[in-house]
């Protein structure tokens, strides 16, 4: 007899309908697992055997094929248990056939349903391709139930999963199982995540850098001596920045639920804005994402928040170098020989460094800190100088700003950006504007025109640290809600502009 039950399978941070087919036939008993299954898949066949035995269920005796179409794609983690265990009931007769219905799910051994990776966009799939019915396990639920107009039922075993595909249409039959949506509130409440500002001696260029930073996107470079308060100004940074909006929360919380952090975290969507801050030995994989199965790296973890690079002479030339193209685009692109893997990466990056890396025995010169090319793509550079006597012992934090004040700054200038790009491309900020957006939107009076071309010609400014200063300063202007740009923004924005031959 012939059953087939729907489910989904992930590609990158989205999923794709996939059915499992099941046919029991005469023959020597036997399980086979067609359609590109990977090991944890063709490994299901002996859990799948004991869930249904631990559960009452007859195994049927025969040959039993499940094939998961459609059969060139590759299909990769444990979430079919759950489909084969019940494709193969309905086809022995033991279950009614199941319609409208996404199963998901992993099987141990007693029958139990286990929470897996991935749910959320296997949800959103769902409900792209018209489906009104999900199971899932019950860890997973709330997960899944962040995608609205879409029945999400959470399951603790086996047997609870065939109970819930034989009830009947009356409401209240489902309602022990259906979980409500989930509401997600947005506001610009000054809750905040992170260290607070105002406990940051001195530096107080640094915190308006930090400022500037957070309100335009703008990615930001703390060179200076260790023990200056490198760290703990990166550190303050989520203190300051906007909440995530309802859409942005569901983008990252697909990719944290693809990479399976959720699981164990007591979270079903992430609301604050990310802050990643990876060690110094990491390979270019953890960074950037990738293996067999690519699987996303601290660049896209940091999607909508931060990424904190300290001590970042001290990373692989290589591995840095691979963060030239995610700044620039905002995504990662993983190549594999069956499939290509896009994940997003629109993240606002800090590092942190001193300003020496050793000496060069060739010709007895310190090295450069970074590449020219990296060290072109950070908007703001700043020079953190060790602390005075009078700044460490006389320094009283009730006297500071704060980062409450700061972030409702912050949110003002973003929403100036919100309005000036609705119409051009949604998210878009001062940092990512293009060259035609810069023609457009950053007009100066004539004195800062005329600042800006001395300055290109004395400081032999690139065409990229040009686009720099232009964006810095929109994002300056913005901060004092001005619709010009004055002499006083450019000339804040030149002096973020420092170069790495003036360190050394």
């Amino acid at each position: 007899m012939f059953a087939h039950i729907s489910s989904g399978a992930l590609i990158g941070i989205n999923a794709c309908p996939v059915s499992v087919e099941i046919d029991i036939s005469r023959g020597m008993p036997q399980m086979l697992i067609v359609g590109l299954p990977d090991a944890s898949i063709n490994e299901s066949r002996e859990r799948v055997r004991a869930a249904l035995k631990a559960s009452n269920f007859e195994i049927p005796l025969g040959r039993i094929i499940v094939n998961m179409a459609p059969a060139d794609l590759r299909k990769e983690g444990s979430y079919f248990d759950l489909p084969i265990a019940i494709g193969i009931l309905c086809s022995s007769g033991q279950l009614k056939e199941v319609k409208d219905f996404w199963l998901i799910g992993e099987l141990s051994l007693n029958g139990k349903l286990k929470p897996c990776s991935g749910v959320l966009p296997i949800a959103a799939a769902a409900k792209e391709n018209k489906v009104t019915n999900i199971i899932v396990p019950k860890e997973n639920g709330y997960e899944a139930a962040l995608i609205e107009g879409i029945n999400v039922y959470a399951a603790d075993s086996l047997i609870e999963v065939v109970e819930i595909l034989n009830s009947t249409e009356k409401p209240e039959a489902l309602n022990k199982y259906l979980i409500p949506q989930q509401e997600f509130t947005s506001d610009n409440s000054m809750e905040f995540r992170g260290q607070d500002l105002r406990y940051v001696k001195g530096q107080y260029q640094a915190k308006r850098a930090l400022e500037i930073a957070a309100a335009g996107g703008h990615n930001l470079l703390f060179v200076g001596e260790p023990g200056g308060g490198k760290s703990m100004l990166a550190q303050c940074l989520p203190s300051i920045l906007p909440p995530l909006n309802k859409e942005l929360a569901l983008e990252v919380t697909k990719i944290y639920s693809v990479a399976g952090l959720l699981q164990g975290s007591g979270k079903s969507v992430i609301k604050d804005r990310p802050f990643r801050s990876p060690h110094h030995s990491i390979s270019g994989a953890g960074l950037i994402g990738g293996g067999s199965n690519p699987k996303p790296g601290e660049v896209s973890l940091a999607h909508h928040g931060v990424l904190f690079l300290d001590e970042l002479a001290e990373f692989d030339k290589r591995t840095l170098d691979n963060l030239r193209q995610p700044i620039e685009s905002g995504e990662v692109i993983i190549s594999r020989a069956r499939l290509s893997v896009k994940y997003p990466s629109r993240f606002l990056l800090i590092g942190a460094c001193n300003p020496y890396t050793g000496t060069n025995t060739k010709n007895s010169k310190k090295r450069l800190i970074l590449s020219a090319p990296l060290w072109d793509r950070f908007g703001l550079i700043v020079w953190v100088p060790p602390l005075k006597p009078d700044e460490l012992m006389d320094f009283d934090p009730q006297k500071q700003e704060g980062s409450q004040n700061i972030r409702e700054r912050v949110i003002r200038a973003w929403e100036i950006q919100e309005k000036r790009f609705r119409n051009i491309q949604i998210g878009l900020n001062n940092a990512s504007m293009r060259p035609e957006d810069i023609k457009q939107f950053c007009n100066f009076t004539e004195n800062a025109s005329v600042l800006l071309r001395n300055a290109t010609v004395s400081l032999s400014l690139t065409g990229r640290t040009y686009d720099h200063v232009l964006r810095v300063s929109r994002t300056i202007a913005d901060l004092s809600e001005s619709e010009l740009i004055e002499e006083e923004h450019i000339a804040e924005a030149i002096q973020y502009r420092v170069s790495q031959e003036s360190l050394i």
